[in-house]
């Protein structure tokens, strides 16, 4: 009888505190400033995209930039009735080109994530100009409020910018 009850106490306790696979939106892409940290083909162990660069000095002008305050940055807003799904507005920035009240949507329960919106400004910095294209291409996102994954396709080819909460 005891071994019963142990065993009943235990599934009770395992059942609600299981996970429910479900992300909490609000927290993951709110109240934060997202910065760039890479950007490359999914699976890649490099920080950057083979090729972006035609020389050392354009690759250390873009990384200059980058390391730069306001550059590379998204951020993400919005109130929801629902923690696992929201539709609101953001807002990004490259070196020259922005995003302002672009509108995304993100469901946490299958981590799709759409942003729409019109870039204003050019880009002629290589690393900003992928940057500010792959905005408008992402299809889903993996993360919590530290890091963020996000993932877009360039034609058949599945990249990922990865961010860190500023």
């Amino acid at each position: 009888m005891k071994l019963y009850k142990l065993f009943a106490l235990l599934t009770i306790f395992l059942t609600l505190t299981s996970c429910n696979n479900k992300d909490d939106v609000m927290e993951i892409f709110t109240g934060k400033t997202w910065k760039l940290t890479r950007l490359t083909t999914e699976g890649s162990s490099n920080r950057f995209l083979s090729g972006l660069w035609d020389n050392e000095d354009s690759y250390n002008n873009s990384i200059e930039k980058l390391n730069s305050a306001g550059n590379y940055i998204i951020n993400f807003y919005g109130d929801s009735q629902s923690a696992e799904q929201i539709a609101s507005t953001f807002n990004a920035n490259g070196i020259n080109a922005k995003i302002t009240n672009g509108t995304w949507k993100a469901d946490g329960v299958s981590k799709e994530l759409v942003l729409s919106g019109k870039v204003t400004g050019a880009e002629t910095d290589p690393l900003a100009k992928e940057f500010m294209k792959a905005l408008l291409l992402i299809y889903k996102y993996e993360g919590d409020n530290r890091t963020l994954t996000l993932y877009y396709k360039d034609g058949k080819i599945d990249k990922i910018m990865g961010f860190t909460a500023q």
